[in-house]
């Protein structure tokens, strides 16, 4: 017999030895009765005691993708939380729960783990679930939304400052036995920065970039965002593009923000400016951006792509290398933020499982 972690390890020495199921009851001085005997708990621990009691085992957990911290830690995440875990992988599971980071979530998914009531999206975006599935198989879904906020903003900085002071250019110099690299790279300082996207990401971004002395700070959301007016202004996207030094976008990806940036706003751009993108590469038409970006218009700095990892052929991978830095969609991927990530996954699943959901973006009720 199981007993959820959040239990005293005295309990769950003692079921483990049951040979078979046995009667769990909260007393009303706050103790776990199991058996003919009883230890303190808190509220939560008796509430959980019984639930596992009830249902004979711990609610289980099926890892269906690796968590990109070292397996003993997440597994440890989870276990911790009070849950039974399953690293399946792409095998079939009886488990409750479904852990994703990226690997998609479809009907085949789901087929193969038909016990499913929770997928717990270790990851801020969540386009990869079919949530159209879930809600006809009343499977709820929750995410991870502010894991990586200062890992994302800093890379934006980081990768203004890539193309502004031609560090990877200048690397490459040095290998091949060079030195004097160019007449000069540029500063952040005095220049106009503009964040398309206010949410906790792009606020970040701003705060980090006036660091730097920048003349103005220019933002963009489809809704008035005050927290924004301490850094700078709201203003229209074409005005961003058109005013802006540096564009830095902060969007989420969905069925409005698909292709937001096109042709009409990158061509507003001047040959010197840079666009830094760490939102999704979705919300670029990419095409277009690799055109542009062939033909000199601006310089850019690129986190994510349309289709990750890039297909061999594609045209942005032909973009002259001091057109623009680029680089394998890491902004989020730093060790604190990751653990950070595992740790808030679990008690995702711990509140669901208690009846106290939150990051809910799929309510299956």
């Amino acid at each position: 017999m199981a007993l959820l972690a959040t239990c005293s390890p005295r309990v769950g020495r003692s079921v483990a030895r049951l040979a078979v199921p046995c009667k769990a009851t909260a007393s009303s001085r706050g103790s776990i009765v199991v058996g003919q005997r009883a230890w303190q708990a808190s509220p939560v621990q008796r509430l959980t005691a019984v639930r596992s009691f009830s249902t004979g085992s711990p609610w289980k957990v099926a890892v269906i993708q690796d968590q990109q911290i070292p397996k003993d830690e997440a597994v440890g995440a989870l276990s911790g939380k009070g849950f039974e875990v399953a690293w399946t992988l792409d095998a079939p599971s009886d488990a409750s729960v479904l852990v994703t980071v990226t690997n998609p979530v479809t009907e085949a998914v789901l087929d193969k783990h038909p016990n499913c009531k929770l997928v717990a999206v270790s990851f801020t975006g969540f386009n990869h679930v079919d949530l159209e599935a879930c809600k006809k198989r009343g499977i709820s879904v929750v995410n991870v939304p502010a894991y990586s906020t200062d890992s994302v903003a800093e890379l934006s900085v980081g990768l203004a400052l890539s193309v502004y002071r031609e560090i990877p250019a200048g690397e490459r110099t040095l290998r091949t036995g060079g030195w004097v690299h160019s007449a000069g790279g540029m500063e952040i300082r005095d220049k106009v920065i503009g964040i398309v996207g206010l949410g906790d990401i792009g606020l970040r971004t701003a705060e980090l970039f006036s660091a730097f002395g920048p003349r103005e700070i220019l933002g963009w959301s489809r809704r008035p965002k005050p927290a924004f007016e301490k850094f700078g202004k709201q203003i229209a996207i074409e005005e961003l593009f058109e005013k802006s030094d540096i564009v830095s976008l902060h969007v989420a990806l969905n069925a409005e923000t698909q292709k937001i940036i096109g042709r009409s706003l990158l061509e507003r751009l001047r040959p010197d400016a840079v666009l830094i993108n760490v939102a999704r590469g979705g919300v670029c038409d990419q095409d277009v951006l690799a055109e542009l970006l062939a033909k000199r218009r601006f310089r850019a700095g690129l986190d994510v792509f349309a289709t990750e990892p890039i297909p061999t052929d594609d045209p942005i991978l032909k973009v002259p290398a001091d057109q623009a830095v680029m680089i394998p969609h890491v902004a989020y991927k730093t060790v604190e933020a990751l653990r950070r990530r595992m740790e808030i996954t679990a008690t995702n699943i711990r509140l669901f499982a208690d009846g106290n959901p939150r990051n809910v973006v799929l309510d299956a009720k």
